[in-house]
């Protein structure tokens, strides 16, 4: 399928990270409508077992023998709270799991339709991995188990209350004034976490990115023998990060602990109360009245009631590292107003045509300036196109554009359904000859033996065998190229382009890293390749002999 792209233009709505969230979780309600029936089926089931043991007691102490009845009641009870808790765990963790995937995907739409040179400016693989994984796996706690916290530190308290304001109006007035402390710690506790959890997360992103740029340059860094000095940088990032990471526990310690000394308190001067009631020392409003099954039942409510409210301070955390990692997730993925961002078709070039380019433009930025526009031209097969013009005209930036690698501000681009990339340094990976040749196979790499192999490497002019090849489509291929050429590297790279059969080829700056005597030994083989085969080729380059070569120009100006 050719794509043919077109920009139009669109206004994003810029959302706070708190907002962001709640966008994020649309269309989920019946994972919170399950959550919220498993609170309230927890609750019920509650009240059955809290009964029923009041009831044993209150009969036990009257000298009766209890009836089997309220072990039924008593049972059912906790089996349905049992249900209750699961139904609101296992809605908490699909709702995570559905959201984290959509979020997941989302991401990796908009990178692939910002193209790879977008996503190699925002940092190196581990960058954009921790984001993928680590960020988007920070939103897990708050969706599987603070928006269920949270639901149930409204619906169980206010039913608790409620029946607790039937039985007496003073316990349930305790209560009522008792609840709000909570939430109130924990709101003026969790106004400096998000700050820890942000710090801790760019931290995290760091080491990673830290990390993997050693990786990387081991070989040089061993060579100029700096792994002493590596190792020491890598030691010091990491215990960095413990430290932030050490000051989030301590956050978590402490703001749990504040919260058990408010909770037992509250729930000291309720048995306080209903104490004092059963021992007549209290004789106004309710006391009187109340019997010990009565009382019995408040207290074993009592701390049930402050526990979903413990629990959302608990899971209080998660929200603040859900808004840090917010801050970075949602400007990849913020909602958009309008028309779509890009508009893909099927359209293919006419016949003969390898390469259309209508009134097309660019700009880094939706304010910046242009780099180009109203580019229009078209490419026929056989034919040669030069790019040229000096540094920061923009030469790469069309190239990419023509192989839809980054998308145009505006215009279209109608392409042949099969191209093949030639950069200055093709990339190599570590493996044999033969399966980096057989990359630009088809998918049953089986159908290509090695006479295909060794026919594309000799039309490339790099004909086995070879003294500097000595272990034939066998030799081992290092990290960065190690083992061949810089000439070997670019007919091998040549070579996955014959073997592509692709119409279109488009070489950025082919012959930048080579010799003159390299170079001139290249080209001659590169433009006969494609002359035989009809290829139509455009070409970005600084150096005068390769445009010479062209059938024509196009030269682009500074911006």
């Amino acid at each position: 399928m050719v794509r043919c792209v077109q920009v139009l233009a669109t206004t994003e709505v810029a959302l706070t990270p708190l907002r962001w969230l709640v966008h994020l979780r649309r269309g989920q309600g019946r994972w919170l409508g399950q959550a919220a029936a498993g609170s309230f089926a927890g609750v019920l089931g509650l009240f059955a077992l809290c009964i029923a043991l009041a009831q044993w007691v209150h009969v036990a102490v009257r000298g009766y023998p209890p009836s089997a009845w309220w072990m039924v009641v008593a049972v059912l009870g906790i089996v349905v709270r049992a249900w209750g808790h699961w139904l609101r765990d296992r809605a908490g963790q699909a709702l995570s799991l559905q959201v984290r995937h959509h979020l997941r995907t989302q991401l990796l739409n908009h990178a692939t339709a910002q193209g790879p040179l977008w996503l190699q400016a925002q940092g190196n693989p581990a960058w954009w991995a921790q984001r993928l994984l680590d960020q988007v796996d920070a939103l897990h706690g708050y969706l599987a188990r603070y928006l269920p916290a949270r639901q149930a530190a409204v619906l169980v308290p206010l039913a608790i209350v409620v029946v607790v304001f039937v039985i007496d109006w003073v316990a349930g007035l305790l209560l009522l004034l008792a609840t709000p402390i909570i939430p109130l710690f924990m709101a003026l506790i969790g106004l400096g976490t998000q700050a820890v959890h942000a710090t801790q997360q760019t931290r995290q992103a760091e080491l990673a990115g830290h990390l993997l740029e050693r990786l990387e340059t081991l070989p040089w860094l061993r060579r100029i023998g700096a792994l002493a000095e590596s190792e020491q940088a890598i030691s010091e990032a990491a215990h960095d990060y413990r430290r932030v990471a050490m000051r989030v526990l301590r956050v978590a310690f402490l703001s749990s602990a504040t919260l058990e000394f408010f909770s037992a308190v509250a729930i000291g001067l309720l048995a306080i109360y209903i104490g004092f009631a059963l021992l007549g020392m209290i004789a106004w409003g309710p006391a009187p009245a109340l019997t010990l099954r009565e009382g019995l039942f408040i207290l074993l409510l009592a701390p049930e009631c402050f526990l979903p409210l413990r629990q959302l301070a608990q899971a209080h955390h998660d929200l603040t590292a859900a808004k840090a990692a917010a801050e970075t997730l949602a400007p990849w993925v913020q909602p958009q107003v309008g028309v779509a961002l890009e508009a893909s078709t099927a359209a293919s070039p006419d016949l003969g045509q390898a390469l259309v380019l209508e009134q097309v433009g660019f700009c880094h930025t939706p304010e910046g300036r242009p780099l180009f526009q109203n580019v229009s031209l078209v490419v026929g097969a056989g034919e040669v196109l030069g790019l040229a013009g000096p540094s920061g005209s923009g030469k790469s930036t069309l190239l990419a554009l023509m192989a839809g690698l980054v998308p145009p501000a505006h215009g279209q681009v109608r392409r042949s359904q099969r191209w093949s990339w030639l950069a200055q340094r093709p990339y190599l990976f570590h493996n044999t000859l033969r399966n980096n040749l057989l990359l630009a196979g088809p998918t049953d790499s089986g159908s290509m033996d090695d006479a295909v192999l060794l026919a594309a490497l000799a039309a490339a002019g790099l004909p086995l065998p070879d003294p500097q090849l000595p272990q034939g489509l066998d030799t081992p291929i290092g990290d960065q190229n190690r083992g061949v050429s810089g000439g070997q590297a670019q007919r091998i790279g040549l070579a996955r382009a014959l073997l592509q059969q692709a119409p279109l080829w488009l070489l950025d700056e082919p012959t930048a890293a080579l010799d003159a005597d390299t170079r001139d030994a290249l080209l001659p083989t590169l433009w006969a390749c494609a002359r035989e085969r009809g290829v139509a080729m455009v070409v970005a380059s600084h150096d005068p002999v390769v445009l010479a070569r062209c059938d024509r120009v196009l030269t682009l100006e500074a911006p």
